[in-house]
């Protein structure tokens, strides 16, 4: 597989990916071209442009601070992509290494995609460049440098998708309150910005943890409104094509008849192996098969105590976004361990295979990726809600 990818690499060096946007919209201002810290820009655009920034169909958390009265830039305003790539254009080998941040090792980025495909390299490289065409053209790296201000405000305020609790694997739990969901209340586009930012923030989460989690889907309260087959459906094919392997388990907590419907058409859409690692829990009972009840919310008849409220983001959570000059300081140290580990792979492969034979060179190098990922993490990316009520 590393093979296949280095070659990538140099195939790809001089064929940068566009950034089109087609599916992840970029916001209001920043489709007007409007900088989130020029001040009069901001004023003229939201006079301007009033009812479509209290409208809640498209309001997003930026928006609806604006209105409040808070009107300080919570991140630069000028975003910059690693690795001198351009605004409209990203390329294959750095947009690689930053998926990479989101795994302790490189490898573990690799074996997502070989598992999921049963081992067949060909299949696994093929859907792994697929994923990291994706996320140079839909600017994965600029919606998580933006964070909660360009994502749609009633979702985010109504907690449609909370973590709270793990599994008892030890795994985080990620769930969707279904009855939240209701279609009527968002305009188009709004649905895939927010599947992808929080997927991208459940691997975070999910990074320290064994670099997976458990996904439920609490039907709780379920009504015809809340059928929202977009958002169900855009959320399992960017697990399926980006984050495969992510989840240890898919649980359905549901049991009434409307959901049997729902069901047979969303059971259509799992990709084989996630099929396999999907369940329909019809009580708590089955339920507590995957997860103690100390772990399950109280919503959904467990015990766990879990109150959502959605805190604003401030400026002073994001200050290290702020400091250019330790920002270069922590990209070189990354782009330096990138080097390393690509070097001692090469060097690794080139040698001949023994069963067993690790290269000790390499898991330094590994190590050492890991570390620089740390500590670039918080001047590229905005904090988010779990991260900013600890």
């Amino acid at each position: 597989m590393w093979i296949k990818v280095l070659a990538h690499f140099e195939a790809t060096a001089s064929k940068p990916i566009k950034v089109t946007h087609s599916q992840i919209h970029p916001d209001s201002l920043e489709a007007a071209g409007v900088a989130i810290d020029n001040a009069d820009a901001i004023d003229q655009w939201y006079n301007a442009n009033l009812e479509q920034a209290s409208d809640i169909k498209t309001q997003t958390v930026r928006d609806k601070m604006y209105l409040d009265g808070n009107r300080e830039a919570v991140v630069p305003g000028t975003f910059k992509p690693l690795f001198s790539d351009e605004q409209t254009t990203r390329t294959f080998a750095n947009t690689f290494w930053q998926a990479c941040m989101l795994y302790s090792n490189p490898d573990s980025y690799l074996l997502m995609f070989l598992r999921a495909t049963s081992w067949k390299v060909d299949a696994a490289f093929e859907r792994l460049v697929k994923s990291i065409e994706w996320r140079a053209s839909q600017a994965i790296d600029k919606l998580m440098w933006d964070g909660d201000a360009s994502i749609h405000h009633k979702m985010m305020n109504d907690g449609l998708i909370v973590r709270a609790g793990k599994d008892k694997l030890g795994n985080p739990v990620v769930v969707v309150r279904v009855k939240l969901s209701i279609p009527r209340e968002r305009a188009n586009g709004i649905t895939e910005k927010f599947a992808a930012y929080s997927l991208e923030q459940s691997a975070m989460v999910a990074r320290s943890c064994g670099e997976r989690v458990a996904l439920v889907y609490d039907f709780t309260g379920f009504k015809r409104e809340n059928m929202d087959l977009s958002f169900i459906k855009t959320l399992l094919n960017m697990i399926t094509e980006s984050y495969p392997q992510m989840l240890s388990v898919t649980i359905l907590q549901a049991n009434s008849w409307l959901f049997s419907g729902f069901w047979k058409i969303i059971s259509s859409w799992l990709d084989p192996l996630v099929a396999k690692r999907t369940v329909v829990a019809k009580d708590i009972n089955e339920l507590q098969v995957f997860m103690d009840k100390s772990e399950i919310l109280t919503d959904m008849g467990g015990s766990l105590e879990h109150k959502y409220k959605y805190v604003y983001p401030t400026k002073e959570e994001n200050i290290k976004m702020f400091d250019t000059e330790e920002r270069l300081r922590a990209e070189i140290e990354l782009k330096t361990a990138a080097d390393a580990f690509f070097q001692t792979t090469k060097d690794w492969i080139a040698k001949p295979s023994i069963e067993g034979y690790a290269d000790e060179a390499r898991v330094r190098a590994a190590a050492t990726f890991n570390t620089a990922a740390l500590r670039l993490d918080p001047f590229i990316r905005a904090r988010f809600l779990e991260e900013r009520t600890a």
